[in-house]
């Protein structure tokens, strides 16, 4: 089986959002811009709720915690600011919302909308489908891609190989550098960004 990579370029990434934003497809919309932002496995991100991410006053919480199905451990997320106007999005033009127990990557083939989430092999399909719309044809895509590309995005905006192992709960840093695709040309280009220092 081959490893799923992250999304590396970000001119890539905002052409997937602008496109699932254009075209008003806010479910595919909210798994790939919740799921590059929260950093979660598919399985927990496909089961987050409104309750989840609202709080008792109808606002969006600056952050939440859950407990992960794989390792049954806590995990607290923060709401960023992309994830904000993803999720102000999602309840101003999808069909969720009202309900705190909707979910938020919401099956549209049940009715009422939002009593379901998606499979993982949609949510792949998905994944799969954007990816190949904006010419990333050669990328191995899995569920997984969409966590890859935040942890590897995070550690390119200098986030420490020690925090995203905390985050995704990694036995050691060599497995979180596997995990993120960390590849030798971005190492090189880290000791290059270190040229207009000195």
């Amino acid at each position: 089986m081959a490893k799923v990579e992250p999304i590396r370029s970000k001119r890539k990434i905002k052409q997937i959002v602008n496109q699932l934003a254009g075209a008003e497809k806010w479910r595919d919309y909210a798994l790939f811009v919740l799921g590059i932002n929260f950093g979660l496995r598919i399985g927990d991100l496909l089961k987050l709720q409104v309750k989840n991410v609202i709080d008792s006053n109808g606002d969006i919480k600056a952050e939440f915690e859950i407990q992960e199905e794989k390792t049954k451990k806590f995990n607290s997320i923060t709401i960023n600011k992309s994830a904000q106007e993803c999720l102000e999005l999602i309840f101003k033009k999808s069909p969720i919302g009202d309900k705190k127990e909707d979910y938020l990557i919401y099956n549209t083939r049940t009715f009422p909308i939002g009593i379901k989430f998606i499979s993982r092999s949609q949510a792949y399909r998905i994944v799969k489908k954007v990816c190949e719309s904006v010419g990333l044809n050669d990328l191995r895509v899995g569920t997984h891609t969409l966590r890859k590309t935040f942890g590897y995005h995070s550690w390119k905006n200098g986030i420490s190989i020690e925090a995203l192992q905390e985050k995704f709960k990694h036995r050691s840093t060599e497995t979180t550098r596997k995990y993120l695709g960390i590849e030798k040309k971005d190492v090189v280009a880290t000791y290059n960004a270190l040229d207009d220092l000195f």
